[in-house]
C-alpha cells in the first residue's frame, strides 16, 4: 500500500524501484523510451500521489507520451491502488567558479522546481500537460531568521473567461472524499464526459467545487484554446442581468449581448447556483441559457451547496433538468487527504514544514481546506515574525485559541468586536467610510468572518453593507499576506480571535 512506510522518501524509493524493474522487463518500450526512465528519481509519496524528480522538460515530456499508459501501469501493478503521479522539472546545475567574497552576508535564492502532474483518465484520452504556475519567488533571510511565505492559490483571474488560472487539476488533491467527482470533472473536461451533461458538483462550504470548476474550463482550453469557456459566479450572472435591463432605451440590445455572451459558450461554469433561489427573472432567463446550451450539447457544469433536489426556490422544471445529467458530491477530507493537501500548499508557498506540524493541523482541522490553510497561514507567520523554526510545539502554542470547537460566531459580533478593538463604531465598518484606520479594520473583520464562520463570500459582502465579493477576497488576501510580513496586524488578528472565541463561550 502506497503510504504504507512512516518515512515518505523510503516508499517512494522502494515503489520507483519495483516499477523500474517492470518497466525495463516491458517488450513494448523501446531502448530510448527505457533510457528517459534513467533520470528520474523518487522524492517522496503522500497519500496517493508520488513525487518524482526530472531532469529537463523533454524528458517529462518524453514520459508523458508513448510511457503514459506503461508507467500508470506499472504503479498499479506495484502498489494494488490507483497512484496519481508528479513531476518536480528540477534540472542538473553545472557548478558555477565562485564569486569573489563580499564583506556582507549573501541572501541565498531558493528556486523550486516546478510541480506537473500526468495521468490518464479512466475514459480512455490521455491528459494534455496543464501549465503550471510559477513558483513564488522570495529571497529568505539569513539562516537565523527563517522566512515561510503563505498565502497559498492566490486569484489569477483571466480577464476574458474569468477562470483562476491557479486552479487546475495539477493543484487539487485527490482523495477518497473527491476522487469521483475529480474523475468525471476531469471527463468533462476532456469532452469525453458527454453523458454527464450537465455536472452538478455539491457540497459544503471550503471543500473545492470552486477549484474543480475552474480546473475543467483551464484544463479544457489547454486541449483546445479555440473553445469559450466562462466561468461565472449566481451574483455575477445576476448582476450582468439586472444591468442589461436597467437602461429602457437600450435594454434590448443588452439583453441579446447578454444571451450571446451566455448562449454562445461552448463551456458554462456556475458556481455557487443556489443563491439564484427565487430570484425568478434572472431564473427563468438561466433556464432559456440552459436550454439553448443543453440543446446544442454544450458542456455545462454546476456548483451548489446542496443537492439539486433540495435547492430552495426553484421551479421543479430547472431542478429536473439539473438532474437530467450527472450529481456528484465533495465531503470533508479524511486525515490522508488533509495532510496530502498541506503538503501541496506548503509545496507550493516553497516552505518546508516538519511533519509532525502537518500531523498536528490535520488531526485538529477537520472541516474544510480553508480551515487547513487558514491555520497554516497562522503558524508560518507567526515563525516568520518571530524569527523560529517552525515546530510542533510553535505550532501548538499558535493554535491552541484555534482548537475550540462547536462554537457558531455571528458576523455581527465580529464587526462589533472590531470596531470596539479599533475605537470606532459599527456603522463605520459597514458604511462608505474609506479613511486608513476604518479600511484596516473593516479588512481584518471581513478576514476574520471569511476564517470564523461558514459563511460565503457574497453573504459577507452583504453583511458589510452591501460590498461585492471581489471585495471581501481581496480584503482577506490582504489581511492574509501582511499577517507575514507585519507583527501588528498578526497581533491584531490572534488577539482579537481570542477575544471573539472567549466571548462565545460566555
Amino acid at each position: 500500500m502506497a503510504g504504507s512506510s512512516a518515512d515518505p522518501a523510503v516508499e517512494a524509493a522502494r515503489i520507483w524501484s519495483d516499477t523500474l524493474t517492470i518497466l525495463k522487463h516491458s517488450s513494448s518500450l523501446t531502448p530510448r523510451e527505457k533510457g528517459w526512465l534513467e533520470g528520474v528519481i523518487p522524492e517522496g509519496v503522500f497519500g496517493p500521489t508520488i513525487v518524482l524528480c526530472v531532469d529537463s522538460n523533454d524528458t517529462l515530456q518524453a514520459i508523458q507520451g508513448n510511457l503514459n499508459e506503461q508507467l500508470l501501469q506499472a504503479l498499479q501493478n506495484v502498489t494494488g491502488t490507483t497512484m496519481f503521479p508528479a513531476f518536480k522539472v528540477a534540472p542538473k546545475m553545472t557548478p558555477k567558479p565562485k564569486p569573489a567574497p563580499k564583506p556582507k552576508a549573501p541572501h541565498r535564492r531558493d528556486a523550486s522546481p516546478t510541480v506537473k502532474q500526468f495521468g490518464q483518465s479512466p475514459y480512455g484520452a490521455k491528459q494534455p500537460e496543464v501549465a503550471s504556475q510559477p513558483e513564488p519567488q522570495f529571497v529568505p533571510a539569513p539562516v537565523n531568521e527563517p522566512r515561510y511565505p503563505v498565502g497559498g492559490q492566490k486569484m489569477n483571474r483571466d480577464p476574458e473567461t474569468h477562470l483562476n488560472k491557479n486552479f487546475t487539476f495539477d493543484s487539487f488533491v485527490p482523495g477518497d472524499s473527491n476522487r469521483f467527482a475529480r474523475t468525471v470533472a476531469l471527463a468533462v473536461a476532456e469532452g469525453s464526459g458527454q453523458d454527464f451533461n450537465p455536472l452538478c458538483i455539491y457540497g459544503g462550504s471550503g471543500l473545492g467545487k470552486t477549484h474543480l470548476l475552474n480546473a475543467i474550463g483551464n484544463y479544457a482550453l489547454v486541449k483546445d484554446p479555440s473553445l469559450k469557456v466562462r466561468y461565472v459566479t449566481s451574483e455575477e450572472f445576476t448582476n450582468e442581468f439586472i444591468d442589461a435591463l436597467q437602461n429602457p432605451n437600450q435594454s434590448q440590445g443588452q439583453i441579446a449581448a447578454f444571451n450571446r455572451r451566455y448562449r454562445e459558450v461552448d463551456v458554462l461554469l456556475i458556481d455557487d447556483i443556489q443563491f439564484l433561489g427565487g430570484k425568478e427573472a434572472t431564473l427563468d432567463q438561466f433556464f432559456h441559457t440552459f436550454n439553448a446550451l443543453h440543446q446544442a450539447n454544450k458542456r455545462i457544469v454546476i456548483a451548489s451547496d446542496v443537492a439539486p433536489k433540495n435547492l430552495k426556490g426553484f421551479e421543479a422544471r430547472l431542478i429536473s433538468r439539473f438532474e437530467s445529467g450527472l450529481t456528484v458530491d465533495v465531503k470533508p477530507p479524511d486525515l490522508e487527504t488533509r495532510i496530502a493537501i498541506l503538503r501541496m500548499i506548503a509545496s507550493i508557498n516553497g516552505s518546508k514544514i516538519p511533519s509532525d506540524v502537518l500531523d498536528l493541523i490535520a488531526e485538529r482541522f477537520t472541516e474544510n481546506i480553508r480551515e487547513l490553510e487558514g491555520a497554516l497561514t497562522r503558524v508560518t507567520a507567526v515563525a516568520s515574525l518571530s524569527n523560529q523554526p517552525v515546530t510542533r510545539a510553535l505550532a501548538e502554542q499558535t493554535l491552541q485559541d484555534f482548537f475550540t470547537t462547536d462554537v457558531e460566531i455571528k458576523p455581527t459580533d465580529i464587526i462589533g468586536q472590531v470596531a470596539k478593538y479599533f475605537h470606532l463604531t459599527f456603522d463605520d465598518l459597514v458604511g462608505r467610510s474609506r479613511t486608513k484606520n476604518v479600511a484596516l479594520a473593516r479588512q481584518i473583520a471581513m478576514y476574520l468572518a471569511r476564517e470564523m464562520t461558514s459563511m460565503s463570500l457574497l453573504d459577507i459582502g452583504e453583511v458589510f453593507g452591501g460590498r461585492d465579493h471581489t471585495t471581501v477576497m481581496h480584503a482577506y488576501t490582504r489581511v492574509s499576506d501582511e499577517m507575514q510580513q507585519k507583527q501588528e496586524i498578526y497581533t491584531y488578528v490572534t488577539e482579537l480571535t481570542v477575544r471573539l472565541k472567549q466571548n462565545s463561550d460566555k
